[in-house]
């Protein structure tokens, strides 16, 4: 049994633990801690001395409290065997912001390329704003705050990009947690705010469309737009299409994502024309869907460029509203969950990020697609010749009325306040009339 003893020697007061290991009697100094605290170590402590001893797994609580142990305690129970020592697995430089990002940064290979892209852009702006050798344990939780408004004010992002970028640098600093270069995170309370901004968004019509396409130059971009618009492709997607993607036999694409993995849908009618025209002047042995640009290629700059030629101002999120334009198609025909999984997402992400309400939209609601319109004069009745009464002769109105309240207040109903509310011209009944 392990035994705790509170000492004072030196000038120090602490407690200390002694216990018996491998038929040694073993004494660890532990400090100044408070009892209840001491006596969690020592409880710990004799379990790992049982676990060794008997050559099995230490409890979980136990387990964790060993890895998370530092410092000279770690050092003396490693020195008898009780736990094992940590590998030095940080670099000096990975204590400065610059490094320790572009480590990280390195080491998310379970993540797509344009996910990689975004972490890269948050590692400028946190070295632009701290410095390349900020040690990272002098970012403090201010400074995360100021760093995100100065994405704002400075770099003019909008809220939901903020949002993005917080996200990212909360998980960078949260792993130098995890490697124990700082003791808590400056982005922990950071709150990223919302990642949803609609005011971009913008439905791209079949009209405008087929105008697009007839501006065009070439079959690769007639199949680009294509793409984007009738089959919903990411623009990531569009340059790893190959030609043995297209399934002609069953009519389906097969998608090999590089942000959500592998997916398929189907060759829509609006796409397959398209598709033959390109297939058809494509040379022999070519393989990939668009020939003239490689996978990381900047399409948006020259889609805009067709945009204009087509006389049309270009809109914002180029190929992300020509996708949310067909999710916003395909809703009104099919169900949530096929969607989902010909696109590439969820529902919710369709609702945050891609349904629009488009012109079509108002002016079905304000015709009769709703449903039929009530027939006002079926309702009204005979009620409706004495309210055009009254708005036409007050005073006739007004004599009406508290005729009318006198009525009902000898009835007893109890309805005279509807006569006073109906009197015009802010007028009211008399005492006599209120029958009180």
């Amino acid at each position: 049994m392990a035994s705790l003893r509170k000492e004072s020697d030196r000038g120090r007061t602490g407690w200390r633990l002694q216990f018996r290991h491998e038929k040694k009697r073993r004494s660890l100094w532990l400090g100044p801690l408070s009892k209840r605290a001491a006596d969690a170590v020592a409880r710990h402590v004799e379990e790992l001395v049982r676990a060794r001893a008997s050559n099995v797994q230490p409890e979980p609580d136990a387990a964790k409290w060993a890895r998370g142990v530092d410092g000279r305690i770690r050092d003396t129970l490693c020195g008898w065997g009780l736990v094992d020592p940590i590998q030095n697995r940080n670099a000096d430089s990975d204590r400065f912001l610059g490094p320790f990002c572009d480590k990280y940064i390195a080491g998310r290979t379970d993540i797509a390329a344009v996910t990689l892209e975004d972490y890269t852009r948050v590692k400028g702006f946190l070295v632009d704003r701290f410095g390349q050798r900020c040690l990272l344990t002098t970012i403090t939780p201010a400074d995360a705050i100021r760093w995100q408004r100065w994405l704002v004010s400075d770099r003019g992002h909008s809220e939901a990009t903020v949002s993005k970028y917080t996200k990212k640098a909360k998980a960078i600093f949260a792993d130098a947690v995890r490697d124990r270069l700082i003791p808590e995170s400056p982005f922990a309370d950071v709150k990223p705010g919302s990642d949803v901004n609609r005011t971009r968004d913008h439905y791209i019509s079949r009209a405008t469309a087929i105008e697009v396409l007839k501006a065009c130059p070439d079959d690769d971009w007639r199949l680009i737009f294509a793409f984007a618009r009738f089959a919903g492709l990411r623009r990531c997607e569009i340059l790893v299409m190959t030609w043995a993607d297209i399934l002609w036999d069953i009519d389906r694409l097969r998608i090999d994502s590089p942000k959500t993995g592998l997916r398929f849908c189907p060759i829509f009618p609006e796409l397959m024309p398209f598709l033959l025209a390109s297939s058809e002047s494509a040379p022999d042995g070519a393989t990939r869907c668009i020939r003239r640009y490689h996978r990381r290629a900047n399409l948006g700059t020259q889609m805009n460029r067709i945009i204009e030629q087509a006389g049309i101002v270009p809109w914002e999120k180029t190929f992300g509203n020509l996708r949310a334009t067909r999710r916003t198609e395909l809703q009104e025909h099919r169900e949530d969950h096929v969607i989902n999984a010909w696109l590439g997402h969820s529902s919710k992400t369709a609702e945050k990020h891609y349904l629009q309400v488009h012109d079509d939209h108002w002016a079905a609601g304000a015709s009769s697609l709703t449903g039929e319109a009530i027939d006002f004069d079926a309702v009204i009745g005979g009620v409706r010749g004495g309210v055009i009464s009254a708005a036409n002769d007050p005073s006739r109105a007004r004599t009406a009325n508290n005729q009318s309240a006198k009525t009902m207040g000898k009835e007893g109903s109890g309805c005279f306040l509807m006569g006073e509310q109906a009197v015009p011209l802010g007028h009211e009944l008399s005492a006599k009339t209120r029958g009180f």
